[in-house]
Formats: C-alpha cells, sequence, structure tokens
C-alpha cells in the first residue's frame, strides 16, 4: 500500500509518516526537503508519474506567515494560498487520475478555517488556505463517491509545532502524534464509509 504525505520532513506530517508506516504503508514524503514542491505543477506531476499506484494521499503541507491586512503583500499572500490549497488541487487531482477505488484523500485543514471559530490578527491568508481547503474537502468527497474515494478532512487546534509556536494561540496544544493518529485512522479502511467530514480536533483532557 501506498501512501504520500505533503509536507513530510517535520510536524504533523512527519508523525502522519511514523504512524502510517507502523499501520503497513510505504510512505512517500512529497516536501520541499524531499525535492519537491506541492504548489508547483511540474514538480506533484513528475512525483506521482513515479507511482504505480496509490492509495492514500495526506495533503498536509501549508506556510504561516503573520501580518496584519494593511501590511500583507500579495507575494506573501500568494504564497500561503499557493502551498495550503493550490498543493492540496494539484495532489488531488493527481491522486483521482491513479488511485483505485478504496482509495483516500485526508486534508489538513485547522480550527482557523472552521467557521464561527474564534479568529485571530494577523493570519488572513492562512485562514483563508483553511477555509478553502475545509470547502475542497466537501467539493471533492462528492465527486470521489462514484469512483469509490473518499476525501475527508481535520482541523485541529493549536499543534505543538513550530507552526503553532508561531502562532502562539494556545497554552494546551495538541501533539502532533495525537493528530497522526486521527488522520492514519481517515486514511485507511477503519474509518470507511465516512466521506466528507471535517472533524475538529481539540487537545484531550490531561492529568
Amino acid at each position: 500500500m501506498i501512501a504520500v504525505v505533503t509536507g513530510g520532513s517535520r510536524g504533523i506530517g512527519a508523525a502522519v509518516i511514523q504512524e502510517l508506516i507502523a499501520r503497513g504503508y510505504d510512505c512517500r514524503d512529497l516536501s520541499r526537503t524531499a525535492g519537491y514542491d506541492a504548489g508547483d505543477e511540474s514538480s506533484v506531476t513528475q512525483f506521482f508519474d513515479q507511482l504505480e499506484r496509490l492509495d492514500v494521499v495526506v495533503n498536509n503541507a501549508a506556510i504561516l506567515e503573520l501580518a496584519p491586512i494593511v501590511d500583507m503583500n500579495v507575494e506573501t499572500w500568494d504564497e500561503v494560498i499557493r502551498v495550503g490549497l493550490r498543493g492540496a488541487f494539484l495532489c488531488s487531482r493527481a491522486a483521482f487520475r491513479l488511485m483505485s477505488p478504496g482509495g483516500a484523500i485526508v486534508n489538513v485543514s485547522s480550527l482557523s478555517g472552521v467557521s464561527g471559530t474564534d479568529k485571530f490578527p494577523k493570519m488572513s491568508a492562512y485562514v483563508a488556505a483553511k477555509s478553502g481547503l475545509a470547502g475542497l474537502t466537501e467539493a471533492l468527497a462528492v465527486e470521489g463517491r462514484p469512483l469509490g474515494i473518499r476525501v475527508n478532512a481535520v482541523s485541529p487546534a493549536s499543534v505543538a509545532t513550530e507552526m503553532g509556536r508561531i502562532a502562539g494561540i494556545s497554552q494546551d496544544p495538541l501533539t502532533p502524534e495525537e493528530v497522526a493518529r486521527v488522520i492514519a485512522w481517515l486514511a485507511t479502511p477503519d474509518s470507511a464509509p465516512l466521506t466528507g467530514a471535517n472533524l475538529r480536533l481539540d487537545p484531550p483532557a490531561r492529568g
């Protein structure tokens, strides 16, 4: 079984790779560290052209740039959207072309992208990317259903990663491993026939 994880070099992505390996998957890291850019069409095409089969894609790649909207330049805005949303589109399109029935896509959104939750200043581009990813999940689930491809998302609260540290919005973050276990569950047949869901993840009670 082949799984592709974007942004797998650290944080949630690295934890997802380890979790899927433990479940018997052959995991491939699609990230700049591995020589590929999830937001670049030619890079994504080159990466997926190497695969003979595909069972799981986890769209995890994202960047966070903090800036008030009055100071947000177009280049920064475009880069956040390119990596976090365009990358998920490119990888999902490639996955739809390669996956057989039974395949699964999991998009790593954020509580910041869930309508009605608290929002924080200087995060407009990130919120827009994650909100778009949540909508993309629902749209792709509709297209994937007749093909036997499931598409779901997770929307964690703050996670104990470098990005979470930069955001600085939680005193009780989730661990990458906690998020990875839910992603792995959504990626595997254990969660069938769930599709089109966006699971909100809050820190469990500790102590």
